[in-house]
């Protein structure tokens, strides 16, 4: 007798996530006719939506590369630079130790990328510092806000921090990723300020010069408390004062 002889069981659809997508296929049973075993044959159908398809949403899985660069953040909260090794990075990682040498040269070029990665604690100053103007009580407030969050990230990833003052003098990527960064934050914090005299809320005469001495001053207050550990409250309710004087909010 010609012709297939195979025993149909069941035919359903099912979905599949793969490297955070969802694909549906139809998967039909049947039982060999020789072996009698019930086996599948996948067809593909195509690619779905996952909230369609009522799949929980989920993370992409983080690289070889990305879990070495959080290893180093991560020991970098405990010791010095100095005293990491591609070996230590690659066990913290959870990684084979050849799988270093696949994304980075030495140890000097692992500690560079993530720092490079985390950036100077000035926090998002483009959105901060971007809305219109409000109430002066409100502005106040954001500035204040400003100087205590670079306090309290730089106390938190103590490590990185130190560890940016430290190669932003050894490292030529670092250094002009740290001018850069700065650069970048005085030219925000300047818009803010002409827009604050502009609705009359500040009477500074130079925005320009405010804004570098305020970006200063937060850059000095994270590389203090990176390397001295959290300030007095004192000095910080004093700097929060001299924040708002230096925008004219005081």
């Amino acid at each position: 007798m010609g012709g297939d002889q195979r025993e149909a069981a069941l035919a359903y659809e099912v979905i599949k996530r793969v490297s955070g997508r969802a694909y549906r296929y139809r998967v039909e049973s049947f039982r060999d006719p020789e072996t009698r075993r019930v086996r599948g044959r996948w067809t593909y159908l195509g690619r779905v939506d996952p909230a369609d398809a009522g799949l929980p949403e989920r993370p992409p899985k983080p690289s070889s590369r990305e879990r070495l660069l959080d290893a180093v953040a991560r020991l970098l909260a405990e010791a010095d630079a100095e005293s990491l090794s591609a070996g230590s990075i690659a066990r913290e990682a959870g990684v084979a130790y050849g799988t270093f040498y696949r994304y980075f040269a030495d140890r000097a070029h692992a500690v560079r990328e993530a720092l490079l990665r985390h950036g100077p604690s000035l926090g998002d100053v483009a959105t901060r510092f971007g809305q219109p103007p409000s109430t002066r009580e409100l502005e106040r407030g954001r500035v204040e806000a400003w100087v205590r969050e670079a306090a309290a990230n730089a106390t938190r990833d103590r490590g990185l921090v130190r560890a940016w003052h430290v190669y932003s003098n050894l490292d030529d990527a670092v250094l002009e990723a740290r001018r850069e960064a700065v650069d970048a934050a005085v030219e925000h914090v300047s818009a803010y300020l002409d827009a604050l005299r502009a609705a009359g809320i500040s009477t500074i005469t130079s925005a320009s010069f405010s804004a570098y001495a305020l970006v200063a001053l937060v850059v000095a207050l994270g590389r203090d408390c990176a390397l001295e550990g959290p300030p007095a409250a004192a000095k910080i309710e004093g700097l929060v004062l001299l924040a708002a004087d230096l925008c004219g909010l005081a």
